[in-house]
């Protein structure tokens, strides 16, 4: 699955930042970033409850595991300089963490389809670059009945866009069928089977890819847009 999106993106010439949730994300010359998830359900701190059992994990303050799971996550790409959370999730207490690790922005902060969006700075040096769509936002909403030429690419205004590989190859067309399609989420075949041939996911995003070459539309990775907005003044 993530190859078949690796691939699209280079078809068309556009890098990405991919949010890495495990071990051995490969890429190629794409960016990664960080995906940690914070959750106690999630797989990095169910791994610490069944080391440590439940009365030791009840003690742990969140700071502590919070720091276990971003430490855990870089690991999967050391030289990541970014985050985005599982769920989007957020707590203040994250922002010194970030700064603790070397991490330079989060992209956790989703504000669907706001123009003139820009990026904003935080505590600590941090710098949040928010989220203007999302696949499975549109999912949940219709908001752009998976028409990219509604995403008004051509407006001021930052455009980040929050993609899931796995979306993109099941070509999703509801919150409904991604939901089912949970079932076989790691078996490429069956997703390949329930790929639907309707207007969906994919299809917007290859929209979106052709749509950013034929129109020669300026495109930059997360750490690209993290360095270049460091080069300006931070207030006022």
């Amino acid at each position: 699955m993530l190859q078949d999106v690796v691939d699209l993106f280079e078809a068309h010439g556009v890098r990405a930042t991919f949010f890495c949730t495990h071990a051995g994300v490969d890429v190629g010359s794409h960016e990664r970033g960080l995906h940690p998830n914070y959750r106690r359900n999630g797989t990095t701190l169910r791994g610490l409850a069944s080391s440590l059992g439940p009365a030791a994990m009840a003690g742990i303050e969140e700071e502590e595991l919070y720091r276990h799971v971003l430490r855990t996550t870089q690991t999967f790409a050391p030289e990541a300089k970014g985050v985005r959370s599982h769920s989007l999730f957020y707590d203040s207490l994250m922002i010194p963490l970030y700064r603790e690790f070397g991490i330079e922005y989060d992209s956790s902060y989703q504000l669907p389809l706001t123009p003139g969006l820009q990026p904003i700075w935080k505590e600590y040096d941090i710098l949040e670059l928010p989220i203007y769509f999302a696949d499975h936002f549109e999912l949940k909403t219709g908001a752009t009945g998976f028409e990219a030429n509604r995403l008004h690419l051509d407006q001021p205004g930052l455009k980040i866009i929050n993609l899931h590989p796995n979306m993109i190859y099941l070509n999703a067309v509801s919150d409904q069928q991604y939901r089912a399609s949970k079932a076989f989420y790691h078996d490429p075949q069956r997703l390949l089977e329930a790929r639907s041939p309707r207007c969906g996911v994919r299809s917007m995003v290859i929209d979106l890819l052709e749509q950013l070459a034929l129109r020669d539309l300026p495109t930059a990775t997360l750490g690209e847009v993290n360095e270049e907005w460091r080069s300006r003044p931070r207030w006022g």
